[in-house]
């Protein structure tokens, strides 16, 4: 299993992904950013990066040419979900975006799916200001209901939300009433994202699976 390099300014963050990885088994190492040359020293396998977007494009810029020499795939951290497409076209070889804050099962679904064979699964952000859904970087036209829909499930990734919920955040409604309007939406919408990214949760509503 590939050592894990680790370039990440916050001394907390940094210490959490450290943990969560071993308890997983996997080898992680807390990197200076201002060390590029700390790659060379895995000479005999092809680490793979965890780094954050937070750092400065002078620190970055060294940083990713030689990961790219490498052929080190790379998970980038972004607390800015629209960041993503972004991101993986900053990097030609193999990358990942997570968005903090992030639970451990995801940080491991990531990583699997990097460095599995497989690509990895394409993300869903959006462009508030074009009220538009980027899959993978690629635009995905919604109506206006669907766009609310979309960001009320956004707001609780990989947790259920119930359609209660779902009406008082999409829709204002502040009497419950009848929630079938939730599940034409989501039907809808499910279309135009593809239907294994909303899960349907038996007795409570649906969930957006971005892990």
């Amino acid at each position: 299993m590939a050592t894990i390099l680790i370039f990440e300014p916050d001394v907390n963050l940094a210490q959490k992904l450290c943990d969560s990885l071993e308890k997983e088994k996997r080898v992680a190492v807390i990197c200076d950013e201002n060390d590029p040359s700390i790659v060379e020293k895995y000479a005999d396998e092809t680490p793979v990066v965890i780094l954050d977007a937070r750092l400065k494009w002078t620190a970055c810029r060294p940083l990713l040419t030689c990961f790219s020499q490498r052929g080190c795939p790379i998970l980038f951290l972004t607390a800015d979900r629209s960041m993503s497409t972004h991101l993986r076209a900053l990097y030609a070889g193999r990358c990942e975006v997570l968005t903090v804050p992030f639970t451990p099962r995801a940080l491991q679904n990531r990583l699997t799916a990097l460095t599995g064979p497989n690509e990895p699964p394409r993300e869903i952000s959006v462009d508030e200001k074009e009220r538009v859904a980027l899959l993978g970087g690629r635009r995905v036209e919604l109506t206006a209901q669907e766009f609310a829909l979309l960001l009320a499930l956004l707001e609780r990734p990989d947790t259920p939300v119930s359609r209660e919920q779902l009406l008082r955040t999409a829709w204002g409604y502040q009497s419950m009433g009848e929630t079938r309007t939730v599940d034409v939406h989501v039907q809808r919408l499910r279309k135009k994202l593809g239907g294994e990214y909303i899960e349907t949760v038996y007795k409570c509503g649906y969930r957006l699976k971005l892990a």
